[in-house]
């Protein structure tokens, strides 16, 4: 009897140990295939993080190489405008002091001894017309001072305009348009110039 209970007793255990040991794999091999696929979205989490940073990254990478791209045309748009008033502004003052009263005279007796007789109106600034008509005036015959009129105007800044009395056409030679018909001459080799890459 006590061999069937010890034979019993063995049984017993035996079979427990391996309903244990059965159902101890079974939750291992379950806790396994819920890791992998923690594991696998895991992965999948990450690759997504990596990919969607690399896109920021690449797309942060053109923005920047379009703003300074856009940042160079800027500055060399910037740089050629003042480049070009620079010109501008020395254009003018070169033209203003090359138009004196004497350099003024010479032209205009030159123009009024072509149009023979007509009456001539001058327009000069206020700071040039004392000068002027000095300078004109003195030793010119009588009937020719008489025909010429000198008025000032706020327009001109230096130089002169010069017509017919009475009449609406004029020769412009103030030191505006003298420096912009020069100019016209020199923009296209200027441009050409600032247009030009280095390299």
């Amino acid at each position: 009897m006590e061999v069937k209970l010890d034979s019993l007793i063995e049984k017993i255990k035996s079979e427990g140990v391996e309903s244990a040991q059965k159902e101890s794999n079974e939750i291992i091999e379950k806790a396994r295939q819920e890791a992998a696929v923690i594991v696998a979205k895991a992965n999948k989490e990450a690759e997504d993080m990596k990919t969607k940073a690399e896109a920021k990254a690449k797309s942060f990478q053109a923005n920047a190489e379009l703003a300074i791209q856009q940042a160079a045309r800027d500055g060399e748009l910037l740089f050629k405008s003042k480049i070009t008033h620079l010109f501008d502004a020395v254009f003018k003052r070169k033209v203003k002091s090359t138009l004196t009263p004497e350099f003024m005279k010479e032209m205009i007796l030159k123009i009024v001894d072509e149009w023979k007789g007509a009456a001539v109106a001058i327009t000069v600034n206020d700071a040039d017309r004392d000068k002027l008509e000095q300078v004109l005036f003195a030793g010119l015959a009588e009937d020719v001072k008489k025909g010429l009129t000198i008025k000032p105007s706020s327009n001109v800044s230096g130089g002169f305009q010069i017509g017919v009395k009475d009449e609406n056409v004029y020769y412009d030679f103030t030191d505006e348009s003298v420096a912009a018909i020069l100019k016209s001459f020199l923009n296209p080799k200027l441009n050409e110039i600032l247009g030009k890459k280095n390299g």
